[in-house]
């Protein structure tokens, strides 16, 4: 009797142990990023690294900021329908580090791509983004308790066929055949009327013409849009362009980084110039909002054939 009680005292301690070490487990992801001369470090730290359905996960950004930089928000872009997104009380930074949480929960089983996450720093009286690194969420379907409980699947029950079954089988492969038959002999016929006609290629739109119809939709929508969307669009389209006409990946780049890239295209002041404009006006005031939105979309225009 006293070996079994041992043995059960032993299993009850390195049970509770196992549960210490997964409760605590968490995935951290690091990137640095450049302002000029300063080098910014970004953090993204999953708090536990894996989920269940529904369970709350919390998300945590943090930015080590070199003297000279101060972030002024953190930026999320939509996240999926899958995905619940809550904003908690920003933590205090030490010294210039400034970190933000969220609390997370996913509703589908698998990975979850995270939303976009970028920091709005100020330099020198003017704003720029850094982009957090990318993560994703995964989510499991049942905790390890509630696994345990359930019974195995014994799969479904066989029931023998009886001869009206057989003869709807037959009936169908009949008809399927047939069909199959039908749309064989459809297909060879038309190839051949087309076997002397060669396709046009489909003409390529240009550039310009992407760029101009994107503003025409925005500036249709200047009313309706929240500011922010707005001229996050507005970056987008100018980006793109800039992507299309040069082959730099401009929507990966900051504001700064793609002033460096692009030194050896054409001018590209005009596109500079519109792109550090939008981020002002993202988070300045105006009495006459729309009017200035009108007047960056104009400027936007003038992008087009200077690259």
């Amino acid at each position: 009797m006293r070996l079994v009680a041992s043995l059960l005292a032993v299993a009850v301690v390195l049970s509770g142990c196992t549960r210490g070490v997964g409760a605590g487990a968490k995935r951290i992801v690091e990137r640095e990023e450049s302002v000029g001369a300063s080098h910014v470090k970004l953090r993204s730290e999953l708090s536990p690294a894996r989920g269940t359905l529904g369970d709350p996960i919390t998300w945590r950004l943090t930015a080590s900021l070199p003297a000279g930089l101060k972030s002024t928000s953190v930026l999320l872009d939509p996240p999926p329908s899958t995905l619940e997104v809550d904003s908690l009380r920003a933590a205090p930074g030490v010294g210039n580090t400034r970190s933000r949480a969220f609390l997370l929960r996913g509703f589908d089983l698998g990975s979850i791509p995270l939303p976009r996450a970028t920091l709005v720093v100020m330099a020198h009286g003017s704003l720029d983004t850094l982009e957090f690194p990318r993560d994703t969420l995964f989510v499991d379907s049942l905790t390890a308790q509630a696994t345990g409980q359930l019974r195995p699947d014994r799969g479904a029950i066989q029931t023998p066929l009886r001869p009206i079954d057989y003869a709807v089988l037959i009936a169908a492969a009949a008809l399927v055949l047939s069909l199959v038959l039908f749309l064989v002999s459809k297909l060879l016929r038309s190839r051949r009327r087309r076997a002397d006609i060669a396709a046009a290629p489909a003409p390529v739109e240009p550039p310009e013409s992407i760029l101009s119809r994107e503003l025409d939709q925005l500036e249709q929508e200047i009313a309706s849009l929240p500011r922010d969307i707005f001229y996050e669009r507005l970056a987008q389209a100018l980006r793109t362009y800039a992507a299309a006409v040069t082959g730099v990946s401009a929507l990966d780049l900051t504001t700064s980084e793609l002033d460096k890239a692009l030194s050896a295209h054409g001018r590209r002041e005009p596109l500079i110039a519109a792109l550090r404009r939008a981020d002002l006006a993202k988070f300045g005031r105006y009495r006459d909002e729309e009017s200035e939105a009108r007047s960056i979309v104009r400027q936007a225009r003038s992008v087009a054939g200077t690259l």
